[in-house]
């Protein structure tokens, strides 16, 4: 194999990869799946309080939100992928400065709250919950205003 034919195998990969997307009726299973895991999280905290349960139920949410912000529209146009692209830019500059504000935040209401300075980061949860949380939310949001 030539370098040449290595790179056209490399970019026919990536085009099949960027165009990559879940049938239509993907964003009801992944709801679906954010959904009870999302309960599932509150019944633990509540009665069973399982450090596997608790662990499952993250990451069914974070799976249950890449699904619905993978999967197609019905109809899957130019302006439908237009708003796709600014959800996933505005979620990206979203969870970044999230990032960089949430630990200062956390640090200032434990001070208030308990007297101590204890100064902890975002956990990767928080920041991918986060990513997801406001793709799939504004993106829905500029289906809305501008369809």
């Amino acid at each position: 194999m030539t370098l040449k034919s290595i790179l056209e195998y490399d970019k026919k990969s990536l085009e099949r990869l960027k165009r990559f997307q879940l049938p239509n009726y993907s964003k009801k299973i992944g709801g679906l799946i954010a959904l009870i895991c999302f309960i599932s999280m509150f019944v633990n905290a509540f009665y069973f309080d399982n450090e596997a349960l608790r662990a499952i139920s993250k990451f069914g949410i974070l799976l249950g939100f890449l699904v619905v912000s993978i999967s197609k529209e019905k109809i899957e146009d130019e302006f439908i992928i237009q708003l796709r692209m600014q959800s996933y830019t505005f979620a990206f500059i979203a969870a970044v400065l999230m990032a960089f504000i949430q630990p200062f935040i956390n640090y200032a209401v434990d001070f208030a709250i308990n007297g101590e300075q204890v100064f902890k980061e975002n956990g990767d949860f928080v920041i991918l919950w986060m990513l997801l949380f406001v793709q799939v939310f504004y993106f829905e949001m500029l289906k809305r205003t501008q369809g």
